[in-house]
């Protein structure tokens, strides 16, 4: 957008007079400064011209100033045209494997750049004169102001200044009396801000794209960074090569126009040609803008040479090589420098027949102690190698040693435990040649023996019996753990009847035996009925105890146990926990012994022995003789004999005789017997 400015009043021809014109003007610009370094081996050379071209801007405005009025429509359009020549300067040497080649660009100007702004003018004017009244003038004029000026790279703002000749508008001839004469010139100030050039840059080779990327151009040489990789073939050509170029500066224009307006005098005698009066002089700053060009060139390529092949071994640094311990990774560290040593490959040669290890910090377990004596090579990219030794001392270590079962383990006294050893040497080559000794505990011992042993022992306790585990350059560990020997447990069994009479001789029998099924021989086992103890009893060789127990309980039901109270040594006791015991009333049996015939009004003789089941007399027993309608009682001596005297007052004849007894509650069951008693009857 054009910007009019402000009218001013100029006292150069005493009247005021302002013009407003539309004059902007958008610019795109990008410079390279010129800058000189010192020369390489070889340089090479892009020719290039940098250009850009646009319209500046379009108005149209009235105005009334002073002896000039009218209405104009302006339009500019800009351009500008820089030649340019960059640079490349580099060292030859150094088109190589794995080398920073750096080259240094520049950019310069052989000449200098031209910038034009071309107005193009459509008004109508009208001059006031006096006193030869209003002049009204049609212009369209296309007026250009050109001037040198450089398109710079550095960032820096600077000045231009550009001017066109004396365009005239209105141009009679000076025989043209009356008539008017209009003269323009366009001013234009332009403040450049710069930027700096840009371009694509590449390097490459027939084969690969060896690096490419934004490359920004200013005042001045400036360093390429730029690496050739390792892998690149030898022989193969380099292009060093710039995209197209370009910048876009900032404008800030300042438009002017130079006036001068008259008209053509009557001729003065003696001349015969009118005269060219001026009524109206001044250059006025019309209008400012500020704007953007876009400016662009080609660029090219410049062939660096053949790519050489790296000369520069990679060199080791120091191979850290710590002492370390058999069987543990130790780990080992180096590095290379050199152009190429950055894709470089290691081999290490650990002195032991191993394998070997493939970075620059591999890790590595020996198999055995001593000192060892190995190598690192180093290979870069190209093949070029560097080599160290080291030595490493490796200590020896101990077997670490486990015992199954896992301690504390519990093993009845007497019978046979199985231990084993599981060893592991760290050092893979001692592991055949380790040795196990067996100590138990209870001062027996196996020398030189193998991963297991079996051992029992005779007594309870906590024996500590220890394996010791040595290896052949005497590294030794020893495992010490725990055994409990423990007693056996007891099983007790009642095996005797269940049921008795009262006052009988009861078999009460148990067995003992381990947990093994091995009979006690010699345990005492204690009984008792109904939890109360009624006799103790050892066991044989079967493991059988039998104690014959006197039925003294009452008749009913009853509970029969046995227990044993174990050895403090050998065997845990044990009991049963009560079996049925049911005892029942004995029986009992009646016999008379007394006559059978008798007188009447005569006392008679009646007797009866009451003996048990198993024919013991019954003493103190009742026993009730009943002859008819008579009876009489007598007790039982020790004999188990009642006696007594009946005197008969029943009539002669045959009377039954009954004999009987209650019995004894819970001991002894009653008995009777009937027979026949004559009395004074043949």
């Amino acid at each position: 957008m054009i910007k009019p400015v402000s009218p001013v009043t100029r006292g150069s021809t005493g009247r005021r007079a302002a013009v407003g014109l539309a004059a902007g003007v958008a610019l795109a610009l990008g410079g390279l400064a010129v800058g000189s370094t010192a020369a390489f081996a070889d340089s090479g050379t892009i020719a290039t011209t940098l250009s850009g071209a646009g319209e500046i801007g379009h108005e149209t405005y009235s105005f009334t100033e002073g002896a000039l009025s009218g209405q104009a429509t302006f339009s500019a359009n800009g351009s500008w045209s820089q030649p340019a020549v960059v640079s490349v300067d580099w060292d030859p040497d150094e088109v190589r494997q794995g080398r920073a080649l750096d080259p240094t660009v520049e950019l310069t100007r052989p000449v200098s750049g031209t910038m034009s702004i071309t107005y193009q003018i459509d008004a109508s004017l009208t001059l006031a004169t006096d006193p030869f009244g209003d002049l009204t003038i049609d212009v369209h004029p296309s007026i250009t102001a050109s001037g040198a000026c450089n398109l710079l790279a550095d960032g820096s703002t600077y000045s231009c200044h550009l001017e066109s000749s004396d365009v005239g508008v209105l141009d009679p001839p000076l025989i043209a009396t009356g008539f008017p004469y209009l003269n323009l010139k366009m001013v234009s100030d332009v403040t450049v801000t710069s930027h700096a050039l840009d371009t694509l840059r590449t390097a490459s080779t027939a084969s690969q794209d060896l690096a490419s990327g934004p490359l920004s151009l200013g005042e001045g040489p400036q360093v390429d960074p730029m690496t050739i990789d390792c892998r690149v073939p030898v022989g193969d050509q380099l292009s060093y090569g710039l995209g197209d170029l370009a910048s876009t500066p900032g404008l800030h224009v300042v438009s002017s126009v130079g006036i001068e307006a008259g008209f053509v005098s009557p001729p003065i005698p003696p001349t015969p040609f009118g005269v060219r009066i001026e009524v109206y002089s001044d250059t006025v700053e019309v209008a400012t803008s500020d704007a953007s060009l876009d400016m662009s060139g080609p660029g090219g390529t410049i062939g660096l040479g053949a790519i050489q092949a790296n000369n520069i071994p990679p060199t080791l640094g120091a191979v850290s090589a710590p002492d370390g311990t058999e069987g543990t990774p130790i780990q080992f560290s180096t590095s290379a420098t050199g152009p190429c040593a950055a894709g470089a490959t290691y081999s290490w040669d650990f002195g032991d027949g191993s394998g070997p290890g493939h970075t620059a910090t591999p890790q590595h377990v020996y198999a055995d102690d001593g000192v060892w004596t190995g190598q690192v090579v180093v290979t870069d990219e190209t093949g070029l190698t560097d080599t160290a030794d080291f030595t490493v001392h490796v200590a020896n270590a101990a077997p670490n040693v486990t015992v199954v079962p896992g301690a504390p383990v519990t093993v009845p006294w007497g019978k046979p435990l199985t231990l084993k050893a599981q060893a592991v040497d760290p050092g893979a080559a001692d592991q055949s040649t380790l040795t196990y000794d067996w100590a138990f505990g209870d001062g027996d011992s196996i020398d030189n023996g193998g991963t297991s042993a079996t051992h029992s022992w005779s007594v309870i306790g906590d024996p500590s019996p220890t394996v010791t585990v040595c290896d052949k350059d005497g590294a030794c560990t020893v495992k010490q753990f725990t055994v409990h020997v423990r007693k056996h447990a007891t099983e007790l069994s009642y095996t005797g009847p269940q049921a008795a009479d009262h006052s009988s001789i009861a078999p009460l029998t148990a067995s003992l035996v381990d947990e093994f099924g091995t009979p006690l021989n010699g345990a005492p086992v204690a009984f008792a009925v109904d939890g109360s103890p009624v006799g103790t009893a050892m066991t044989d060789a079967s493991g059988r105890a039998r104690l014959d127990y006197p039925v003294v309980k009452l008749a009913g039901a009853h509970t029969v146990s046995a227990s044993y109270v174990g050895n403090p040594s050998k065997f845990e006791a044990s009991a049963t926990t009560g079996d049925p015991f049911a005892v029942s009333a004995m029986a009992s049996e009646l016999t008379y012994t007394g006559g059978l015939k008798g007188s009447p009004n005569k006392a008679v003789t009646v007797s009866a022995k009451l003996v048990d089941a198993l024919g013991r007399p019954l003493a103190g027993r009742t026993v009730t003789f009943v002859i008819g309608s008579q009876q009489v009682s007598a007790t039982t001596a020790s004999s188990g004999i009642a006696t007594a005297q009946l005197k008969l007052v029943q009539k002669p004849g045959f009377y039954p005789l009954t004999v009987s007894w209650a019995g004894d509650a819970g001991r002894y069951l009653g008995d009777s017997v009937t027979l026949q008693f004559s009395l004074n009857k043949k």
